[in-house]
């Protein structure tokens, strides 16, 4: 139901869905229940209570840091469901992002970037913890949005030092997940390293853009510029995939041993990207990709199954060992024939309750996109078309009377799953 509603832009409706549930959820699912209201909320333009259930999200993930012993113990006989949901890293990280957009709507800037930063804290923490280091150890579009807060503020020097630093990450996003370096981001490092008289590097940066057209910082000053982000399609979602191995057990009957591991399922959208019409200046741009949520999900899962292997096994070897022990117990007590039951019971109790931990923050999109566009002051109506991978038209959406002015940055966001 939650899905439909943001299918039909019913954010509110949403909303008050996910609210309705907060009891099914339950305290394990506390953290998945915060972020989905956070999302809910953000989408429906509120905020500030938005930005208070992510900040509960952010609170009780690092309670949970330090688990019970007594639960995960709980957890090494059944399944992972038993502990609390604390979120996967990259979710953790985009709490922030979120949060920081929010911020950026309410005219918060310095608190955005507080945002913005602690990404990178984050980021750096959770390689600190792995000894395999994680292949999300940057994220390019929190690091792009900080340059567009420091420009907005006219703290040019910081804003030059985070499109920098986007560039490379995004250039990691290329190799990685497939993302290409958004074509503006040659416009940003070419006009702040102008601006700053940073001779060297804007000469690096003509060689890298030598067909970029840009606009030096006071012709991006007297006028004002549309920021268009948009989130397409739907999160992935998580399913079981099962390794069942027979295996002879004390007394060489078959004990069928089944280990249950998580995998990312992608939902794409089917829209390819978005097409920005502002007819009254004749003017049009297109989207570029800026975070693929799904491919990080999956890169992220994959740098941490290792870890979830060892575990899954080890609770294997923990069951199996019950298992042949009860059943032991009972053929000394009952005869062969009541340990062959015990065993059997207890083999079959340890399948159906293996299962992996599927638990995802569902309501994040699939993708995140956006484009830029400098315009002079005034009103303008914003006509985007959403366009599919062979080129037809998927959707359309007006934005009326937006009101643009000098030196500002005006974000416009929209969700569309289709």
């Amino acid at each position: 139901m939650v899905e439909r509603n943001l299918l039909e832009g019913n954010y509110n409706k949403a909303d008050s869905i996910v609210e309705q549930y907060k009891e099914k959820y339950g305290d394990r699912n506390a953290v998945l229940y915060y972020m989905d209201r956070g999302m809910t909320l953000h989408l429906s333009g509120s905020y500030e209570k938005s930005n208070y259930y992510l900040s509960e999200a952010e609170k009780r993930i690092e309670a949970l840091y330090t688990k019970s012993i007594t639960t995960e113990s709980g957890a090494m006989f059944t399944n992972d469901n038993l502990l609390p949901y604390e979120g996967e890293d990259f979710e953790k990280v985009m709490i922030n992002l979120v949060m920081a957009l929010n911020y950026v709507y309410l005219g918060k800037l310095d608190d955005a970037l507080v945002e913005a930063r602690k990404i990178d804290h984050k980021l750096n923490l959770y390689n600190d913890k792995y000894e395999k280091k994680n292949v999300y150890k940057e994220d390019a579009f929190a690091r792009y949005l900080s340059g567009i807060l420091y420009e907005y503020k006219g703290e040019l020097n910081d804003g030059f030092i985070a499109y920098s630093k986007a560039y490379e990450a995004f250039k990691d996003y290329n190799t990685n997940y497939g993302t290409p370096v958004p074509a503006f981001i040659g416009e940003d490092l070419l006009r702040l390293s102008k601006a700053l008289g940073l001779h060297d590097e804007h000469k690096k940066y003509m060689e890298k853009f030598p067909n970029v057209k840009w606009k030096d910082i006071k012709e991006m000053q007297s006028n004002g510029e549309l920021i268009f982000i948009y989130y397409s399609g739907r999160a992935p979602f998580k399913e079981d995939f099962f390794i069942d191995a027979p295996v002879p057990d004390i007394s060489g009957d078959p004990y069928y041993l089944r280990i249950a591991f998580p995998r990312f399922v992608a939902q794409p959208s089917h829209i390819a990207y978005a097409r920005i019409y502002i007819r009254s200046k004749n003017l049009e741009e297109k989207t570029y990709l800026m975070e693929d949520i799904t491919a990080i999900a999956k890169k992220n899962l994959d740098d941490r199954i290792g870890r979830i292997r060892a575990k899954a096994i080890g609770r294997a070897v923990v069951k199996f060992t019950t298992a042949q022990t009860a059943k032991k117990a009972a053929a000394k007590k009952y005869g062969k024939d009541a340990g062959i039951i015990v065993g059997g019971l207890l083999n079959i109790a340890s399948v159906v309750t293996e299962e992996a931990d599927k638990r995802s923050w569902r309501t994040l999109p699939d993708k995140i996109q956006m484009a830029r566009i400098v315009l002079p002051p005034g009103n303008y109506n914003i006509e985007v078309h959403y366009i599919g991978a062979g080129g037809e038209i998927i959707d359309k959406k007006t934005f009326a009377g937006i009101s643009i002015n000098s030196r500002e940055k005006k974000i416009l966001t929209h969700r569309v799953i289709k």
